[in-house]
């Protein structure tokens, strides 16, 4: 036996050793795989940084270049005061962006105007470089049909990243062009030292700095980067992290570590083994003793596993239990003992249907599967289990039954717990919308005789919306909940009362009886409901207005009774509050002011009854108001002044959407490119829109008309305007971004979209929601999720506006965040664009 041994564990020593060593090998190989990824990581990296680096400074420099201010105070002549002193093309490039040199040149090759430092210094392009590059620029330029390039040139033994472009009316109509070669506008930024360490740091690459030493026919070293500066040599080198030698470090001698400890245990395994086989033979006749038992058991659990259980047992013919698992006092409560011999009729509390299946089942065998059996726990608390039953024969032979109970009380209670939700409000514990319209039906479908007898009452409550934005949204739940009861008990018990929604009830009284009764039970109600109600040591003051309609005097179908109801509903509301109102026929009117209403809005739209105010957005990292959201009105004749709340819903719902739309980008594109041509507005364009595949037609005829650059405008949509149709809605947006316009997520944090929208739609923004920025300096929860949204934005590469800003502690709070931009009444009201000034971008507080 023990030459039996051995051999296996030379075996087993000689594979740990030859593990141990391909472990070894393998880690050095996987050390060396790391350092190379890391080296081609900060390659790559370094390129993103440099290729960003240009694109931005190409982007300043259309933005300035491209514009028809410009082109008359620059080109056509060179008006210092327009460039300096305002500040249209001065000391902030350099403060904000770090641009040293900023230069335009006449088309005769003369520096007419220059900022050294953010300085004006009467000093040539070709000068401070120290190189005439002007020649290349120019044929560079001609080349790529004047649009701004950028390009790394060696001067000065520096670095330089230099970008050029024409100097253009950039689409300005109100500005002629000249005849003649057009003035060119240089930037220029200097790659210091100090800087290429800052560019390191932001995209973790270690000791950034530039080598001009190396020839240019040699091959550059693995941590470098060659860049093409016109023949001048110069390599960017950073220091590798060497994350291979810190993994051989860390591992390596915990791994040798190991395999000593591993052969270790192995020698002494062996040994031990050796040990027990001199006393294998001495226990073969106790393996014999226990062959009869282990099949009995092995019998037993073969049968057991045939049914999923939590706990097991055996019974006899009679239904006695005979064995029960371990699970059971676990489950139960009970103690096992307790109920060996009791029966299974005296556990489970069984219906008539499941009793009778028990009994034909003892005799007729088989299996059997009962579900949802009721029994009580230890604690006397109703539980519920499925049971599994088979006919079998036990150890000693006799005939009895094995089985498995599982526990579903919580599949139970969640059952009735859906059954619950489905027709009763979980707030107040009335019957819901379900509920209410399964007995509206079922009354109705009985016979009635011609005098009324059945009435549906309609409660809405009335100035209670101040009470949720006064005392909050707990008090006003506590508010409801107390009308709920005051309902009740004033119907005491007659009829159903159910929840629409909201502060909307709803009572239905089968047997209402005559109008007086039925005018003394509102008469009632109301002045229960007038009643102060004492919330959070607050006295709070409702009423409640109510509508009437009869069956079948008015109608004999739910949605009829229902909408008449309502109809009596807002009459009573219009009529003074704290009223009650029959319906009567002539009140199916509403339908008729509504079509009115729709008659109105396009009329509105034609005759210019809609007006514009703005609402600036003051951005954080230039500390200037950088662009207004348009928001519309509606200056009604009789109406007076509408909220768009109070129309938009019927433009969409009549169609009127489109009209409306156009006319807002229209007057919004119109008045900024009029009055504010250095800003950007933003429009909502609503959900609807975006499945408009004529969108980006409309938006290109809107900006043609205008005069407006396409990249001064956004368009803002919600987050629930992207589940519907998402692929049609992709397409439109994309088709809008090609002409050049951005979009912005508006109410962000509020709608349903999921993060991979993020990325698979054109998105250049998000504007947080205005409910996650007024708890910021109360809460430091409320704090971690503004931080984690607007990191969030940044890892999308979006910028991210604050949305109802409303003091200072807000605004410092978000610019400690990182945030971009603020937007709220701290910054400023919605305001006719002209009356709104940039110089005083925050109000008073």
């Amino acid at each position: 036996m023990r030459g039996l041994i051995k051999l296996p564990m030379r075996l087993m020593l000689s594979l740990i050793i030859l593990s141990f060593m391909v472990a070894l090998v393998t880690l050095c190989f996987i050390a060396s795989d790391l350092n190379q990824q890391n080296t081609r990581q900060n390659h790559l990296l370094l390129e993103k940084a440099l290729l960003t680096r240009q694109e931005v400074m190409q982007f300043h420099l259309s933005d300035n270049a491209e514009w028809g201010e410009a082109y008359e105070n620059l080109h056509r002549t060179v008006n210092k005061e327009w460039a300096w002193t305002r500040q249209n093309l001065g000391e902030s490039l350099f403060e904000t962006f770090a641009y040293e040199g900023v230069f335009v040149i006449s088309p005769q090759g003369e520096t007419v105007y220059s900022v050294i430092d953010g300085k004006p210094q009467p000093r040539s392009f070709s000068a401070w470089l120290g190189r005439d590059l002007l020649p290349i620029l120019q044929q560079l330029l001609q080349n790529s049909d004047g649009k701004a390039l950028s390009r790394f040139v060696v001067a000065n033994h520096q670095l330089v990243l230099i970008s050029a472009s024409w100097i253009t009316t950039g689409g300005d109509n109100s500005v002629q062009p000249v005849a003649g070669p057009p003035s060119l506008m240089i930037f220029a930024d200097r790659l210091t030292p100090a800087k290429l360490l800052q560019l390191g740091h932001e995209y973790g690459i270690r000791q950034l700095r530039v080598d001009f030493t190396l020839p240019a026919s040699a091959e550059p070293l693995a941590d470098s980067l060659r860049l093409s500066t016109d023949g001048q040599p110069a390599l960017l080198r950073w220091q590798n992290a060497n994350p291979g030698g810190t993994l051989l470090t860390g591992l390596l001698p915990l791994l040798i570590l190991t395999m000593l400890i591993v052969l270790f245990g192995a020698l002494m395994l062996m040994r031990s083994a050796l040990r027990k086989a001199q006393l294998n033979d001495e226990n073969t006749w106790l393996l014999a003793q226990s062959q009869q038992a282990l099949s009995a058991s092995e019998r037993r659990f073969r049968d057991i596993a045939e049914t999923t259980t939590d706990w097991i047992w055996e019974m006899d013919a009679h239904l006695r239990f005979s064995w029960i698992s371990g699970r059971f006092p676990v489950v139960t409560g009970f103690n096992s003992e307790e109920w060996l011999q009791r029966t299974l009729d005296e556990f489970l509390l069984c219906d008539e249907r499941q009793r009778d299946r028990l009994k034909q089942f003892q005799h007729a065998g088989g299996q059997l599967t009962l579900s949802g059996c009721r029994y009580l726990s230890a604690q006397h608390q109703p539980r519920y289990c499925n049971l599994t039953l088979k006919r079998v024969s036990l150890a000693q032979g006799d005939p009895g039954f094995r089985g498995s109970a599982t526990d579903v009380t919580l599949e139970m209670e969640a059952q009735a717990r859906a059954h619950y939700l489905s027709h009763f409000d979980e707030l107040t514990g009335l019957a819901n919308r379900v509920q209410m319209r399964e007995f509206l039906t079922g009354k109705l479908s009985l016979p009635m005789p011609s005098q009324p007898m059945l009435a549906m009452i309609m409660i809405d409550l009335d100035k209670f919306k101040p009470v949720n934005d006064l005392f909050g949204h707990a008090a006003g739940d506590k508010v409801l909940h107390e009308v709920s009861e005051r309902i009740r008990s004033t119907l005491n018990g007659n009829g159903l009362v159910a929840r629409l929604g909201g502060d909307e009830f709803v009572i239905i009284l089968p047997e209402a009886g005559t109008h007086a009764q039925i005018d003394a039970l509102c008469q009632q109600l109301i002045k229960q409901l007038n009643a102060p109600f004492m919330v959070y040591d607050n006295t709070i003051q409702i009423g409640a207005s109510l509508g009437i309609a009869l069956a079948p005097q008015d109608a004999d179908n739910a949605s009829d009774l229902l909408r008449f109801a309502d109809i009596a509903l807002y009459k009573a509301k219009n009529s003074g509050r704290n009223h009650w109102i029959f319906f009567h026929r002539d009140m199916e009117e509403k339908i008729v002011q509504r079509r009115e209403m729709e008659h109105a809005l396009r009329e509105a739209i034609q005759e210019d009854q809609l007006r514009l105010v703005y609402q600036t957005r003051y951005d954080l990292l230039t500390a200037r108001i950088s662009a207004v959201e348009a928001l519309v009105r509606w200056q009604h004749p009789r109406l007076g002044l509408l909220m768009p709340d109070q129309f938009i819903p019927l433009a969409e719902e009549t169609g009127l959407i489109s009209a409306l739309s156009d006319w807002v980008l229209f007057n919004a594109c119109r008045d900024i490119a009029r009055y504010r041509p250095e800003m950007a507005v933003s429009v909502n364009i609503s959900a609807t829109e975006l499945q408009d595949g004529a969108l980006p037609e409309r938006i290109a005829r809107v900006l043609q008309l205008s005069g407006l650059p396409s990249q001064r405008l956004e368009i803002e949509v919600t987050e629930s305007a992207l589940l519907s149709d998402p692929e049609k809605t992709l397409a439109v947006m994309q088709a809008v971004k090609a002409l050049g316009v951005k979009f912005l997520i508006d109410d962000f944090g509020t709608g349903y979209a999921s993060l991979c929208y993020l990325r698979a739609f054109p998105f250049d923004g998000i504007k947080i929601d205005r409910s996650f920025i007024s708890p910021l300096t109360e809460s430091q929860q409320a704090r971690q999720v503004v931080e984690n949204m607007i990191g969030l934005g940044k890892a999308y590469a979006l910028s991210v506006t604050a949305e109802g800003v409303e003091t200072p502690m807000q605004m410092s709070q978000l610019q400690d965040l990182a945030c971009d931009a603020i937007q709220g009444y701290y910054i400023g009201r919605p305001l006719p664009l002209p009356q709104i000034s940039t110089t005083a971008p925050v109000s008073e507080a």
